[in-house]
């Protein structure tokens, strides 16, 4: 394969060392995407990027223009999109502080977003098919590279809730109830934009803290966040390192 790669990187991204070699302002039939389309090398291998929270880390998760940000990449030449979410942890069998985890499934809990492309102009409805969120071969070269170099990789659910607010305790015994491994606040309506626009999308979760009600040390969740994201995004890279050249 000879696909374009794109990246949307969330929370640590600056902890990615990712550099910029030149930038593109653009703009899109939804607006501006969140940050200039930054080209980058990973792997040897060129890539472009979109800083999901802006450059600056200024947008909540509930104001991101998703559409504008798929749409971006789409006509930038992506084929392919890797998501790098920073996310709470309900399972520790799944996901530990520090450590990925590559989803297989999500649950959606958020509402009010601009959430797909269908505007009831076209003559019929793409009913797009979302039995499996994550495209399954990126997915498991994602899986793979992360299980390799021993920094997790297993699969799970990601509950995506609305932010920017932290999740209650009884919130996380919830999401845990309905099978979520994780939370965060960015998987959707991104991989379902990504679906709609036919692009291979899947996620690479970084542990940054224990959800609400679920640390054993009964730590200060924005204290883990802290201490594990710049550890998790440092495995997020070696990951990215190993996979984007053999896309």
């Amino acid at each position: 394969m000879n696909d374009v790669i794109g990246l949307i990187v969330g929370t640590g991204a600056v902890q990615l060392e990712l550099e910029t070699e030149s930038r593109s302002p653009t703009k899109t039939p939804y607006g501006a995407p969140s940050s200039a389309l930054q080209r980058s090398t990973v792997g040897g291998r060129s890539v472009i990027c979109i800083a999901r929270h802006g450059e600056t880390g200024s947008i909540p998760p509930h104001l991101v223009n998703y559409r504008a940000n798929i749409w971006a990449l789409r006509e930038h030449g992506a084929d392919v999109v890797i998501g790098i979410n920073a996310v709470g942890i309900i399972d520790p069998a799944v996901l530990l502080p520090g450590r990925l985890a590559v989803p297989d499934q999500l649950i959606d809990y958020t509402w009010g977003r601009e959430h797909t492309f269908e505007t009831g102009d076209a003559p019929q409805i793409n009913h797009v098919d979302f039995t499996e969120p994550f495209d399954a071969e990126l997915r498991g070269r994602l899986a793979d590279a992360a299980a390799t170099l021993g920094v997790g990789g297993r699969r799970g659910t990601y509950g995506v809730t609305q932010g920017p607010r932290l999740e209650s305790a009884a919130e996380i015994d919830r999401l845990s109830g309905d099978g979520c491994a994780m939370v965060g606040m960015t998987a959707m309506p991104e991989a379902g934009l990504a679906r709609e626009c036919g692009l291979r999308y899947a996620i690479c979760a970084v542990g940054v803290n224990h959800a609400a009600g679920r640390d054993p040390g009964g730590g200060d969740i924005h204290a883990d966040i802290a201490a594990h994201v710049a550890t998790g995004m440092a495995h997020a890279r070696a990951v990215l390192d190993a996979v984007v050249p053999v896309l």
